[in-house]
């Protein structure tokens, strides 16, 4: 019997040391487990801008410890404001990348939060919910200066007055172009040596590289598509006998397209936000409207030439022409070609009226324009900026300087002002100046002495 009790004691004394040592196991292997799964959690390793600030349509880059799964990520990431945009991911998932559909709302404050709910490819989660903010630059007006020298780039915020150099070319530059997306600068320059390039500035790195060589010629009014895609800019050869022309480079294939007859001179390349390029045919007097997915073309005939304008929807082309009324009066009018129709209409109603420079407004149908009066009653030396709504028809004035010429507008991306450059027509030895004034008319101002050629940066 002491031996059966023994046995009976030992082996409860062994189940209780198996019970224990199984729990130990399972502790162990939950910690373990833990460990593991911590490790393996995906995190926030890296985001870009940090400790700058967003510009333009400028992508905003998430980089993670570990592959994610892209529709959890995308559906638990939250903006405020909220922001319309893309995202897109490295190959390896480790990188997500969203760039809005519009520019950032500029001084704004922006808000980013991605929520534990975003799994990785394995399916674990963010371990915490992870949020930050990114401050959006103020839009700023980009120009010319000196006029009277070799000019190079500068940026002014007109609300501080801050002014910043971007360009120190020794030759100047002949003229330049903001990027759609307000993240890079396209400038031609003319070298010493006689060779002409075309150069790219990054806004948000300040590095610039070259774009085009051009050491057979002269390449000038770059212009870039709206899609960032395609460069048209113009070439004037140094070879006798050969017109000026128009080149379109491919930057995803690296290539040029064809456009247009070599026989004959081009000049004015312009892109709608659909995706056309106009450009004036002098050879023919005629704007030439060009699709590059389609090869479509339209033409429009025109005796005039010079710069036109696209609408904001791409719908409606305004350009300029001289319409010879009578032996000693030939006004400027300007002339709405609609491209869907390929139908035409005089804006300019009246025999004595010459308007020029016309220029669309980022949004709706407003067209700002200069005109000035050749009825000698009504007569002056300089011409006035105008506003003219195509929607109801009704044009105003926005100046009032008879002896100043109002030309080189630009619109503000919010639609709401307008930067342009006035010469005095009265005393030509003046420099030209940049000012700004309210669509209303209300608050002009002077904002650069002996500059030229405002844009804005989004």
């Amino acid at each position: 019997m002491g031996f059966k009790k023994t046995a009976v004691k030992m082996s409860i004394i062994i189940g209780m040391m198996n019970w224990k040592m199984a729990l130990i196991l399972i502790a162990v292997l939950v910690v373990g487990g833990l460990i593991i799964s911590w490790q393996l959690a995906p995190h926030v390793e890296d985001i870009d801008p940090a400790d700058t600030s967003l510009a333009g349509r400028q992508p905003l880059k998430i980089t993670f410890s570990r592959p994610m799964d892209p529709d959890s990520l995308e559906s638990n990431f939250d903006l405020d404001p909220s922001i319309r945009g893309k995202f897109s991911w490295t190959e390896m998932f480790d990188e997500v990348i969203f760039t809005p559909d519009k520019p950032w709302p500029s001084g704004k404050t922006i808000s980013v939060r991605i929520s534990s709910g975003a799994r990785s490819k394995i399916r674990l989660p963010l371990l915490r919910n992870r949020s930050w903010t990114i401050q959006v630059s103020p839009i700023l007006l980009a120009y010319l200066w000196p006029a009277d020298s070799q000019s190079n780039l500068y940026l002014v915020n007109p609300e501080t007055g801050d002014n910043q150099t971007l360009t120190a070319e020794d030759s100047g530059i002949l003229d330049y172009t903001v990027t759609p997306d307000g993240l890079a600068i396209i400038y031609s320059v003319l070298n010493e040596n006689g060779e002409s390039k075309i150069v790219s500035l990054d806004l948000v790195s300040g590095k610039s590289t070259p774009a085009i060589e051009c050491s057979r010629g002269l390449c000038r009014s770059p212009r870039v598509s709206f899609d960032g895609s395609l460069l048209a800019y113009e070439y004037i050869s140094r070879e006798p006998g050969e017109h000026p022309g128009i080149r379109v480079f491919d930057f995803d294939g690296h290539i040029h397209l064809t456009i247009g007859n070599p026989e004959e001179y081009l000049d004015n390349p312009l892109w709608s936000p659909e995706g056309w390029l106009s450009y004036y045919n002098h050879t023919r007097q005629m704007y030439v409207f060009w699709n590059p997915e389609t090869d479509q073309e339209l033409t429009l005939e025109n005796e005039t030439g010079g710069d036109g304008t696209w609408s904001a929807d791409g719908r409606y082309f305004v350009c300029t022409e001289i319409l010879f009324i009578g032996e000693t009066l030939a006004p400027r009018h300007l002339l709405l070609y609609d491209v869907t129709e390929e139908t035409l209409v005089d804006l300019s109603q009246g025999n004595f009226l010459e308007d020029l420079n016309p220029i669309f407004a980022p949004q709706g149908l407003s067209l700002a324009f200069s005109r000035k009066s050749l009825d000698p009653a009504e007569w002056s030396p300089g011409r006035q900026l105008w506003l003219l709504d195509l929607e109801d028809n009704q044009a105003k004035a926005l100046t009032a300087a008879v002896d100043f010429h109002h030309t080189s507008f630009a619109w503000h991306p919010d639609g709401n002002q307008l930067a342009y450059v006035r010469y005095n027509q009265a005393k030509l030895s003046d420099p030209p100046e940049i000012w700004l004034i309210n669509r209303d008319g209300s608050g002009n101002l002077r904002l650069i002495i002996n500059a030229f050629a405002p844009s804005w940066i989004p």
